[in-house]
């Protein structure tokens, strides 16, 4: 098993979760394009710690504190060639991708699976700002880890996991990448793809949804923190 990771503030959750848990990984790469880190608030880092994590510490920090091995590369396309052909000469059956977006036909056919942990439960909410649509449409939230494949959130369901709503409003900095690292530690540390006991999904099936209107994003923040 190996993880992709970029310098998001998913990573830096998933690493703290890996670290707490001891969770053993064969590959690390780190896709960093070496850009500033964005500055959070106060109260963003102290609900961040609260859930395990630290938004305002980098990924390249966490490594090298913990005198972690890893690759890098300088640039955080995911379809980059040099990455693809990297991959090509690797043993690893599965990379879990930080990121986001589509892969293309190249990079998933380098070798790898490719494992994402999506903020929607699939096929009912795949695409972009899930977690919102979820809140408006039925008053729950959840997470879908799947293999990625060539379309927008198709790929075989490895595990989903829903989770009560937040109690704060700092969803896309802190309750997101929280909540996907725990749907992250539970199939690792439960061994789910090695069992490989994947659901096959229908691309007919479910919805697709684009990014949320702002508006749209204020009434769902405003329904659960009533």
């Amino acid at each position: 098993m190996g993880i992709i990771l970029t310098p998001d503030i998913r990573s830096k959750a998933y690493l703290r979760k890996i670290l707490d848990y001891s969770i053993k990984l064969d590959e690390i790469i780190f896709l960093n394009d070496k850009k500033s880190e964005k500055i959070f608030s106060k109260f963003a880092i102290r609900e961040s710690r609260k859930c395990g994590f630290d938004v305002s510490e980098s990924v390249l920090d966490i490594l090298l504190e913990n005198k972690i091995n890893f690759k890098e590369f300088d640039y955080v396309d995911i379809n980059n060639l040099d990455l693809n052909n990297y991959l090509k000469k690797s043993k690893i059956n599965y990379f879990i991708f930080t990121g986001g977006g589509i892969l293309g036909t190249t990079i998933l056919n380098s070798g790898p699976k490719f494992i994402h942990f999506h903020p929607g439960i699939i096929p009912d909410y795949r695409g972009s700002t899930c977690f919102y649509y979820s809140i408006i449409n039925e008053d729950k939230c959840g997470v879908t880890c799947f293999i990625m494949d060539e379309k927008l959130d198709t790929g075989s369901i490895v595990f989903q996991k829903n989770f009560p709503l937040p109690n704060h409003s700092f969803i896309d900095e802190v309750y997101d990448p929280y909540i996907r690292a725990e749907t992250l530690k539970e199939v690792l540390q439960n061994k789910l793809l090695e069992k490989e006991n994947f659901r096959e999904q229908k691309p007919e099936e479910g919805e697709t949804y684009f990014v949320i209107h702002p508006v749209l994003k204020h009434i769902s923040m405003l329904s659960y923190l009533q």
